[in-house]
């Protein structure tokens, strides 16, 4: 039988198992509650954005004499008007565009299966070889699936109070930045406070190029692609222009699924094919314009990002967090990446620093004699061994 001394595993981490198992139980309980808590933190983390961009006019009111507070003010009523305009101009503009469109879908695939009947035919041979019937399954789900999408946007416009909630949670940011900076400092001691400080300069950076110019790039996207469209002749430009310009938000997809909207509707009108191809080309040329003139001079790569990064970013925080997710997934990940980027300097600082620190031998001292050179006996001078020679001839003679 082994026999156990009191200082055993259990002994020496007396301490650190309840740490890990409360910790433990702490992570359980906030997966089983997840979902109500990213309900209850999505005011305060979208009010936290807000902050963080309208921070800069506020801290420009700061300068020229205006008390914080009232700039605080001023910046939550300018939000309360955007939210009062989208929610009161845009959003039932978007729904009425979307309930028309669900109405002239059946009529409309009814229509251009009347019309390219052989194009479809064929298609449709090709698709039956393949095991799938999916212009059928189309054009009998296309109109449920757009009733409930709306029945969901109902549903979330139906959180009014979390909406107007927000502002007000920005207004305290504003407001109480510098006190919510100082109790954060305090948790922390004054080495760590001058490196999270240097951290949070490069984090700052990240975001502020990338958030601000891709508000800027999408405000040209949906701009651009609503004009283009009212010039072709379609309607529900309006909202062709907002959808169109919230989905280029999402790096890489969400041009792609802002397009579908007016291809669509151009689909659903008179001269659909010929419309649809000129929705097609003005798509490709605004979104060429946006990768190659307006999105390096804007942005200019503040992120730094793979483009497999970015892609698994946008799927990763999609899946995690839905649209938003989507749209927050690359300034998050770019943030990441700051962060391990400088814990890796910082340590490489550190070891070149302690490389210095360490004791170098002086070139200039003199070696000191060694044990064995010190026991052994001087050589004799010249003079010693003439006076020794002479002694022998005498003791000879």
């Amino acid at each position: 039988m082994p026999t156990y001394s009191e200082d055993n595993w259990i002994t020496r981490n007396r301490k650190t198992i309840p740490r890990v198992l409360g910790a433990l139980l702490i992570m359980a309980a906030l997966y089983y509650v997840r979902r109500d808590l990213l309900d209850a933190l999505q005011p305060f983390f979208y009010g936290a954005i807000l902050a963080f961009l309208f921070n800069p006019l506020a801290e420009k009111l700061d300068a020229i004499g205006v008390k914080r507070w009232q700039s605080a003010l001023l910046m939550a009523f300018l939000l309360l008007l955007i939210v009062g305009l989208f929610v009161g101009v845009f959003i039932p503009s978007v729904v009425r565009d979307a309930l028309q469109l669900a109405q002239r879908l059946p009529s409309g695939i009814a229509t251009l299966r009347v019309t390219y009947q052989e194009e479809i035919a064929r298609v449709t041979d090709w698709m039956s070889d393949l095991g799938t019937d999916i212009p059928g399954d189309l054009g009998a789900r296309l109109g449920s699936i757009i009733t409930n999408a709306l029945g969901t946007v109902v549903k979330k416009i139906g959180g009014i109070f979390q909406v107007l909630l927000t502002p007000v949670i920005s207004f305290y940011f504003i407001k109480d930045k510098r006190m919510i900076l100082a109790g954060l400092r305090d948790l922390f001691n004054p080495r760590q406070q001058r490196m999270l400080s240097e951290l949070w300069v490069e984090i700052h950076r990240v975001l502020t190029g990338y958030v601000k110019g891709r508000l800027l790039v999408s405000m040209y996207i949906g701009v651009a692609t609503g004009l283009g469209c009212l010039v072709i002749g379609l309607p529900n430009t309006l909202t062709i222009g907002i959808v169109t310009g919230l989905f280029d938000l999402i790096p890489y997809f969400g041009p792609w699924l802002g397009g579908m909207l007016p291809v669509l509707i151009a689909l659903m009108g008179p001269d659909p094919i010929i419309k649809a191809i000129w929705v097609v080309l003005l798509i490709v040329v605004v979104q060429q314009v946006e990768i190659n003139l307006i999105t390096p001079r804007i942005i200019s790569e503040n992120v730094g990002l793979h483009p497999l990064l970015v892609m698994f970013s946008v799927i990763f925080f999609g899946r995690v967090m839905g649209i938003p997710g989507m749209i927050i997934g690359v300034p998050v990940m770019g943030s990441l990446i700051a962060l391990f980027f400088y814990i890796r300097s910082h340590n490489q600082s550190s070891d070149m620093s302690d490389e210095d620190a360490s004791p170098k031998p002086s070139e200039d001292a003199e070696p000191e004699p060694s044990a064995t050179a010190s026991s052994e006996p001087a050589p004799k001078s010249s003079d010693e061994n003439e006076n020794g020679s002479n002694e022998n001839d005498v003791s000879t003679g």
